[in-house]
């Protein structure tokens, strides 16, 4: 077997601040790095590698020990014994990136836990290595007027069509700006349709950060809202409420 090592930024619990799973208490592993840069990103200490790995001392207490980075599979199961979630998020930063050691990690792990993989919904082929051993996708899709990254529609529908092909829960994620053009919406719209119009949609306002500091308007919200209800059967609008808490 292979030894591969990952690039992870922290490890914590807290509870779960977005999508359907608000409010659920998780274990968090965050991997550095991504390649897309999201003009309203809230974890930028996550684009990048980290030299150091951030994981909790004790679950809930906010404080934390430093542990070289890059780390191996075993030293991350050994420090997974400090938390007892059902839960397990993989986030990022992205952690597609990581696809071999996702695959190497997570398969005794998802005997004994729920995975959460949180995504940026683009990496469809990194994605077939790790399905096996996901219960729930979190998967963005990134609207090019908010974020600001690119145009990515053909990857998300790939992505998305992979996930149900594999028989995955699977929600899909809007954040959304004052800079969002409907057109976007439909563009996200369109591509749900084509897969389930009964995934459940998710639309995110942006919080602002020291970067970035534009904000949604309630009216251009409720529009988002009706645009994506009069195509989709499941559409909620959930902002980041760990930041709403003052939890990590």
């Amino acid at each position: 077997m292979i030894n591969h090592t990952a690039n992870i930024v922290e490890i914590f619990s807290s509870l779960q601040g977005e999508g359907i799973y608000v409010g659920e208490k998780m274990t968090f592993v965050r991997f550095g790095s991504c390649d897309m840069r999201c003009r309203y990103c809230d974890t930028l200490h996550a684009l990048n590698l980290s030299e150091e790995l951030h994981v909790e001392k004790e679950p809930g207490s906010g404080e934390f020990d430093a542990i070289e980075n890059p780390i191996g599979v075993t030293k991350l199961c050994e420090l997974l014994e400090r938390f007892d979630d059902e839960f397990i998020s993989v986030t990022g930063g992205e952690p597609l990136a990581y696809a071999e050691f996702l695959a190497e990690w997570l398969p005794a792990l998802s005997q004994k836990r729920r995975v959460l993989l949180e995504t940026n919904g683009v990496k469809h082929a990194e994605l077939e290595r790790v399905l096996p051993y996901v219960h729930v996708v979190s998967m963005d899709i990134k609207l090019p007027s908010a974020a600001g990254c690119g145009k990515h529609w053909d990857a998300h529908l790939e992505f998305l069509r992979k996930t149900i092909v594999a028989g995955r829960e699977v929600y899909v994620k809007l954040v959304v700006t004052d800079k969002t053009t409907d057109g976007d919406i439909q563009r996200a719209i369109d591509i749900v349709t084509r897969i389930n119009r009964f995934i459940p949609i998710v639309i995110q306002p942006a919080s602002q950060t020291i970067t970035f500091q534009e904000a949604i308007s309630k009216e251009r919200l409720e529009s988002v809202e009706r645009l994506c209800s009069a195509y989709l059967e499941d559409v909620r609008v959930v902002p980041q409420m760990h930041k709403e808490w003052g939890v990590l």
